[in-house]
């Protein structure tokens, strides 16, 4: 699968050769007439806790992948259940997107994670100008299993970044209106994007240290409420986001430009992936620097 501008190979599998159209475990979208024209640069994960079935999707291809179509693989997901999470891991380096699937028992905030907290965490790797999506297995940080400090140093640091968000959380939560308790959020720049449990969009900027609202709220078409681990938003662009919505099973593009934020498109989750699979939850990685859409 042609991931942006390079190649996405999952651990060292070439996807665009993985048996070409006729594979059962890989797939282009269903276009018809016109093209899907989900914002460029997003390479997305859908899971259903339900069935465990999971699929990578890159907006560039509009092709999706099975990833639960090789058990040895460590991002396999057969049989088991979680709650996959975007992390911009922050290092000397600079950022580094990861993905990391959360067992669906582990509650953000009330204990530290481990090894046992998580299936797998997911990043990028460059190397002769191709990108290569790759899994680390939980049991790989198990300092029982003489785990390296690098990857100790990383738990620690994916902590420190679970405890941080959940204070963000808890200050968007506290300044929503009375009546309203919050479902999720994305901060993108300086906008605090909320959604509430009965489906509202809520846009919020910190003015000398408290959280007020910048705009009307406005709601989501098919969505009128909303589950933690039914939904997920996702940055799509330096403009906006992507919201997920289990109940409705659609995308929603939320930006800008230039005015209010607003519902700016809407995808129904069956136009691109495949027919019967239903996910509750989903995450995502962009390219920075991405715009169009």
């Amino acid at each position: 699968m042609k991931l942006h501008t390079a190649t996405l190979l999952l651990l060292g599998t070439l996807l665009a050769g993985c048996g070409g159209g006729s594979s059962s475990n890989t797939g282009t979208s269903d276009t018809t007439m016109n093209t899907i024209d989900l914002p460029d640069g997003l390479t997305m994960i859908f899971f259903d806790n339900t069935t465990s079935r999971q699929y990578l999707y890159d907006t560039q291809s509009e092709k999706y992948e099975d990833m639960n179509s090789d058990s040895t693989q460590n991002y396999d997901m057969s049989g088991k259940h979680g709650l996959p999470i975007v992390w911009f891991h922050e290092s000397t380096t600079g950022v580094d997107q990861k993905i990391v699937m959360l067992n669906d028992t582990f509650a953000i905030g009330d204990e530290n994670l481990s090894h046992r907290s998580f299936h797998y965490l997911g990043h990028f790797h460059e190397a002769n100008n191709e990108k290569h999506f790759a899994a680390h297995s939980a049991d790989e940080f198990n300092p029982d299993n003489n785990a390296s400090s690098t990857k100790l140093a990383t738990l620690d640091a994916l902590n420190a970044h679970l405890w941080q968000q959940e204070e963000i959380k808890a200050k968007i939560a506290n300044a929503l209106p009375s009546g309203e308790s919050l479902c999720n959020y994305y901060v993108l720049d300086k906008e605090h994007i909320a959604l509430s449990t009965t489906g509202q969009v809520y846009l919020l900027s910190e003015r000398n240290g408290t959280l007020l609202p910048t705009q009307a709220a406005f709601g989501l078409e098919g969505v009128s409420y909303c589950e933690c681990d039914k939904s997920a938003i996702v940055k799509a662009n330096d403009h906006g986001v992507i919201i997920f919505s289990a109940q409705s099973q659609k995308l929603y593009l939320v930006d800008n430009h230039g005015m209010d934020f607003h519902q700016h498109s809407t995808w129904d989750i069956d136009r691109f992936l495949p027919a019967g699979f239903t996910p509750t939850v989903m995450t995502g990685i962009v390219e920075e620097g991405t715009h169009d859409h």
